[in-house]
Formats: structure tokens, sequence, C-alpha cells
């Protein structure tokens, strides 16, 4: 285990079943529709890899880029767009693939973003969720695992941009948080 990993939240098995789980589900859902799975990078490309492997039919998938942490521990507030769709999502099923849904802000950012090219329906697939940090009104579809207010990497997710290789979801030991933290205030 990595030296920063206070505990594993969840395992290479349960993430492995759970999303065996999702992709039943969703699979059924989008049964005889055009499907479309925008991915937001770059935390999702793992979870996006095991979800589609899964999916008995047809689908086009691309990738969206964009921020609200930059190099911090928290949302910023803002969100900004790095990186535009090239897939035509007009009268199709949209799935949106996230890792985490946290304050909001960033998935509904993308789903008002994928509006303006009237795809038929937009459904939002993430792999986490927050549920108490919430300020934007948005729902996810389909969740992998609800976790509590602690700053996790592993499966996707990164600590300074590193970590994302590792095969579980893990919660980082508080020191390291405690630095960044100070880090992002600065002397005082």
């Amino acid at each position: 285990m990595e030296r920063i990993v206070k505990e594993v939240l969840f395992s290479e098995e349960q993430i492995r079943k759970r999303i065996a789980e999702m992709v039943r589900r969703i699979d059924k859902d989008f049964v005889g529709k055009e499907l479309v799975v925008i991915a937001v990078l770059k935390g999702s490309v793992v979870f996006l890899a095991d979800l589609v492997r899964g999916f008995s039919q047809p689908l086009a998938f691309d990738f969206i880029g964009v921020s609200s942490y930059g190099n911090s521990t928290s949302s910023l507030g803002m969100v900004t767009l790095e990186k535009g769709i090239t897939v035509d999502v007009r009268d199709k099923s949209v799935l949106v693939v996230d890792d985490i849904l946290d304050t909001g802000r960033s998935l509904t950012f993308i789903k008002n973003y994928l509006q303006r090219f009237n795809p038929r329906e937009i459904k939002i697939c993430v792999l986490l969720e927050k549920r108490g940090t919430r300020v934007m009104d948005v729902t996810a579809d389909y969740v992998g695992f609800e976790i509590p207010n602690v700053f996790v990497l592993g499966y996707g997710l990164d600590f300074e941009d590193r970590y994302r290789h590792l095969p579980y979801i893990a919660s980082l030991k508080e020191e390291y948080y405690k630095e960044l933290k100070a880090r992002e205030i600065g002397p005082v």
C-alpha cells in the first residue's frame, strides 16, 4: 500500500463487482437507444474502460475536459471547459461518466454544455458520490459507491496528478491533505 494512503475504502474486487452490477442496469436501460458515452477527463478513464467493456450493444464515446479543482483539494467554485466534445450527440442518448460527484459544479456545467447539442436525453453515471458537499442541484442516475467527505485517490482519482494507477480507492492521510491545504493558503 502507498505511504500516503490512510485507508482502503473499496478494494479492486469490490469495485469490479459493483461495476458489473452497474453495467447490467445501464445496458438494460439503454436497449434500443443510440448511445453516446461522454467521459470526463482525466479521472473517469479507468472507470470508463471497465464500464464500456461490459456493454452488450454498440456505442460511441468521446471525452470532455473541465477543470474546477486545479491543484487544489477542493473545488475552486469555477468550472472551465478545457476540451469540448467532437462526436455528434443530436437526438442520441448521452451517458456522462465521471469519477466523482462532489459539489456538482462540474456535472452541472457539463450537462448545460451538452444540452446545447440537443441530445435526446442525458444521464449521469459516477463511480463515487459525496452527498454532504453538494452546492448544485444535480443528481446521478447511476452511482457506484457513496463516500464520506474525504479526499480519495486511486482507480483513476489522483493526488497531485499521481496515484491514478492504484487498483483500489483509498482515503488520503491527513498530513498530506493538511500539507496541500497549507500550500493552497500560503503563508499567513
